[in-house]
């Protein structure tokens, strides 16, 4: 019965990633849960080493290759061989491992991960020594450099939440503490000169880590990011500013279409929205 159920699933992702039609998110989902493993099970993408526990609905999406699928698409087309990625917040390393093989040969993947659950599990899995092409840090992305106080949660891999002390308390936090940085302090150091993407979905801190990218925003040296934007009533101050900060650095926001065209969108001309919104360079000043 195992596996049967293993060649299911391999035939519903050959599937779900190579024929294009309506319907294969249903499938992934209904299908997956009927023929998902007793329990959480480790695939190698590119390298890397991602824990699926295909019980959870989140991950049998990332299994079969249908998780943000607009916004994978659209790096698919925009990522090319040599480029270099920063990925604060990596969780499973998922976004990590699709990038990566994206940009390689030549290019590199800079993940940064301060939950210790889930650096726990990419360390049970990975030799983070011999991952051509990616570095984990066991750090955050904010305004500062230093110390700061970490709130993990037990539901960081499946729901993703976990943030920094300031950010929000959530009543489950497991607090301990955790190097911050800035994108300008990383890239000094690292003597890293620009970023073909930057991923910022850091649960409310992505306007902190945007300040923290002056001076690469100032001098053009970020090509286009993703910012997880929600927009409702208490928020709006907050995207608001966002909005101000990029588009005065010269971007534009465009939402991603499932098949990962771009369509610009005014952000604050809703009044309620939850999306990746991604920015890239006003080509017409």
């Amino acid at each position: 019965m195992t596996v049967i159920r293993s060649t299911i699933r391999r035939s519903i992702r050959w599937f779900t990633t190579h024929i294009p039609v309506r319907g294969r998110h249903k499938l992934a989902d209904k299908l997956g849960a009927l023929v998902a493993p007793v329990g959480p099970g480790v695939e190698r993408i590119h390298g890397i080493a991602v824990e699926f526990d295909h019980r959870i609905l989140s991950h049998r999406m990332m299994y079969y290759g249908l998780y943000e699928e607009n916004v994978m698409n659209f790096l698919r087309s925009y990522l090319r061989p040599g480029m270099i990625v920063m990925d604060p917040g990596a969780n499973m390393g998922y976004f990590a491992a699709c990038c990566l093989g994206m940009v390689l040969p030549g290019g590199h993947v800079y993940s940064f991960e301060p939950s210790n659950t889930c650096l726990q599990r990419l360390r049970a899995h990975n030799d983070l020594d011999h991952v051509p092409g990616w570095t984990l840090l066991p750090m955050a992305i904010t305004d500062v450099v230093g110390m700061q106080t970490f709130y993990d949660t037990p539901r960081v891999t499946t729901r993703g939440f976990a943030c920094l002390e300031g950010v929000y308390d959530p009543k489950d936090k497991m607090p301990h503490p955790v190097q911050v940085t800035t994108v300008d302090a990383f890239c000094s150091e690292r003597r890293i000169d620009r970023i073909d993407f930057l991923k910022l979905d850091i649960e409310g801190s992505e306007l902190p880590a945007l300040k923290g990218a002056h001076r690469m925003l100032a001098d053009r040296r970020i090509a286009a990011m993703l910012v997880e934007t929600t927009l409702i009533d208490h928020t709006r101050e907050l995207v608001i500013e966002i909005d101000d900060t990029l588009r005065g650095a010269g971007f534009l926001p465009y939402q991603a279409l499932r098949n990962g065209r771009l369509v610009p969108i005014d952000v604050l001309a809703h009044r309620e929205l939850r999306m990746d919104v991604l920015w890239l360079p006003d080509t017409t000043s």
